[in-house]
């Protein structure tokens, strides 16, 4: 048989090779006149029709010209080769078989073209996004559903028209595919994404960045953390403002990038330290300012990535926030899904839900245990009374977690900083601190009146301007270093912590008599940080040790530690008794050198002296001996009398027997009937064996 072109693409390799090639081009066809006629762009689609579709269709060319060099490689040799039956259309049965094929491919084709415009949707889909890596996606999915964005498609966002950015997208997705299926992804996702698309590409397409909003009412509703869960609302006016060219360029919209330019380099991952600033304004007038706390050299500037400010730099969680439980859970009550008459349920449910749990499994059984453990030793009547509401409450503590927990991925508030306001995070306090200066000396101010005013409430529910209201007010007005202080210090998501001095900063109670006392009676100037009173105030005289050189001028803080007061052992004297590290090496010296104390209101106190000590009693004891220092010093007694004279510097240097005391040694030296009881009087034994 002779080697016709025809012959050569007679074969099976080639004919799947045209098939493919056929209904992918085809596909394609229809594809590309949907995405052509559709009024939005879709990316998905673009991949599909520019990048997929044709590349299967040239594959399929391929096949069929591979096909025809391996036919021509086989009749060249003389190998044998499978041939095409022949069709002839006399025959019937070829006929039907004919009439069959087309029925088959066009059914087959129709099915395709619908097949791949339902893929094309699903790809498309928000669905396809959030649940495709379900245990990835799972968090950003569901804050994306309780986001002002809801209804806004992922890839609106994330890739958004043209072909440059989707293309990158699905290069960096080959990775993210590569991550999830070998579990090399991150717990959690970290951020900043740097491969997302500028601000201006992708939120300007809804929002209009130079409109002048002015000032905007605010109100925040807030319940306590206290017994009665008070609800609080502040009220306050945002000067949203705008940057226009046209309109007023003032207010927090000032930023954007229209009449106004910043600049920004940051010393961390997440930018939330920015230790240089830079603004241009419309004037062309360029300020550098640069943080008087962190600074960068002129080397470390040059090497830094300076990033242009836009939308993301203070939305920074538009459609993925994760609310700290405070916060997450005022909305609940407000809603009245929560009882208010539950007592300190805000803080109990706070405090449950911030527990190291590993699964949403656990943490569900976790805060149901928490919060009725709680109630049933503290208010065991809400068990009984208020089981319904009760019950009612942890159902929507639970799914208050769900939304905003995610332990699998170690997601919570605090694996992202949210920048927009500055409560549980820096946000506007990282450039708006006050500590940011220009080499003319100017500041980049940081006024609340800046940003906000507070309002008040009157009768008739008129507003007012006020400095602050009660509702906002703080435990006590902020003044000296606590008003330097990020308000992240203290409202850090959490449970809130104790609205005293001793609670913030953890100052341990060591049971001393000034623990007792109020901040205010040493602090006499409101949140100062040194005391302004002097001990000698109350301690005009002192005793012992204060009064001798060197502890008489080495000032009280010296030794006492402030706030405990209490001498803190032996390393506290080797600060400068270093010579003396050899001296009774054993237990802290403050054990036995227990300094008399200080006077009060010019009036001696008894003299204390070391602590009293037990000795145990031996078979022959009628019981144990105590010995009280206290005692033997308000009557005249020495330490030098017993120290090194009759006992040793150390615990056990010396055995302590009746028979050697009769002999006038070690008690019996002064307990000889004369100058105290004798030792052998049998009228005072229970004086020393006797318990603590």
């Amino acid at each position: 048989m002779s080697m016709t072109l025809r012959r050569l693409f007679r074969n099976y390799l080639s004919l799947v090779g045209a098939i493919i090639a056929t209904f992918s081009f085809l596909l394609d066809v229809v594809l590309l006149a949907i995405d052509l006629l559709a009024p939005h762009q879709n990316p998905y689609l673009g991949i599909v029709t520019h990048m997929i579709l044709p590349g299967i269709t040239l594959s399929g060319i391929g096949l069929i010209f591979a096909g025809a060099a391996l036919q021509f490689w086989r009749l060249r040799r003389g190998l044998e080769v499978l041939e095409f039956p022949q069709l002839n259309l006399n025959n019937a049965r070829h006929r039907w078989i004919l009439v069959g094929s087309f029925v088959v491919v066009l059914t087959f084709l129709g099915l395709s073209i619908i097949g791949g415009y339902h893929s094309y949707h699903y790809t498309d889909s928000v669905a396809f996004c959030g649940t495709t890596c379900h245990e990835v996606m799972e968090p950003e999915y569901t804050a994306y559903q309780n986001s002002s964005h809801a209804r806004v498609a992922c890839v609106s966002c994330h890739i958004g028209p043209g072909a440059e950015w989707y293309v990158r997208s699905k290069i960096n997705g080959a990775y993210q595919v590569y991550s999830v299926f070998f579990n090399k992804f991150s717990r959690p996702i970290s951020t900043p994404i740097h491969q997302l698309r500028p601000s201006q590409d992708i939120c300007e397409q809804c929002h209009w960045p130079a409109k002048f909003w002015g000032e905007q009412l605010a109100s925040r509703v807030h319940f306590s953390e206290d017994e009665k869960n008070t609800r609080r609302e502040v009220d306050l006016l945002i000067k949203t403002g705008g940057g226009g060219q046209h309109g007023l360029n003032k207010g927090i919209h000032w930023h954007m990038n229209i009449a106004n330019k910043v600049f920004y380099v940051a010393a961390d991952e997440k930018r939330q330290v920015i230790p240089w600033v830079k603004t241009v304004g419309p004037n062309g007038e360029v300020v550098e300012y640069v943080s008087t706390e962190n600074p960068l050299s002129p080397e470390q500037l040059k090497q830094a990535e300076v990033r242009q400010m836009d939308c993301m730099d203070c939305h920074n969680r538009p459609s993925h926030r994760y609310l700290p439980p405070g916060r997450a859970l005022d909305p609940s009550f407000q809603a009245g899904k929560i009882s208010t008459e539950l007592p300190y349920i805000k803080r109990v449910a706070v405090e449950a839900m911030v527990q190291p749990f590993t699964t949403t499994a656990e943490a569900e059984r976790g805060i149901e245990r928490h919060i009725r453990d709680f109630y049933a030793k503290a208010y065991p009547s809400v068990l009984k009374d208020f089981e319904a509401k009760l019950r009612d409450a942890i159902a929507e503590v639970q799914r208050v977690y769900r939304q905003n927990f995610f332990p699998q991925m170690r997601v919570n508030w605090q694996a992202y900083p949210e920048n927009i306001g500055h409560k549980e995070f820096p946000g506007c306090f990282r450039c708006h601190e006050g500590k940011h200066v220009s080499k003319d000396g100017r500041v980049i101010r940081n006024d609340c009146a800046a940003c906000h005013d507070f309002l008040e409430r009157r009768k008739g529910g008129a507003f007012v301007r006020a400095e602050a209201t009660a509702a906002f007010a703080h435990p006590w007005k902020l003044g000296g270093k606590h008003a330097e202080v990020l308000c992240g210090t203290c409202h850090t998501g959490g449970p809130m912590k104790p609205a005293t001095c001793r609670g913030c900063h953890g100052i341990a109670d060591s049971g001393a008599p000034m623990a007792a006392m109020q901040c205010k009676e040493c602090h006499l100037k409101e949140q100062q940080v040194k005391p302004l009173a002097s001990c000698a105030t109350c301690h005009p005289a002192v005793a012992g040790l204060h009064k001798k050189q060197p502890h008489k001028d080495a000032g009280c803080v010296a030794c006492h530690a402030p706030h405990a007061w209490s001498i803190e052992g032996r390393d506290r004297c080797l600060t400068c008794h270093g010579d003396r590290a050899q001296h009774n090496p054993g237990p802290p010296c403050a054990q036995c050198h227990d300094f008399r104390p200080a006077t009060t209101a010019g009036k001696a106190a008894a003299p204390s002296g070391p602590p009293t000590i037990v000795f145990p009693a031996d078979a022959n004891s009628p019981g144990k001996v105590t010995f009280a220092h206290a005692k033997h010093l308000a009557k005249g007694a020495k330490c030098a009398d017993c120290h090194p004279k009759l006992f040793a510097m150390k615990k056990g240097g010396t055995k302590l027997a009746m028979d050697s005391m009769g002999e006038g040694k070690t008690c019996g030296a002064c307990h000889d009937g004369k100058k105290a009881f004798g030792v052998m009087d049998g009228e005072k034994c229970l004086t020393c064996h006797k318990e603590t």
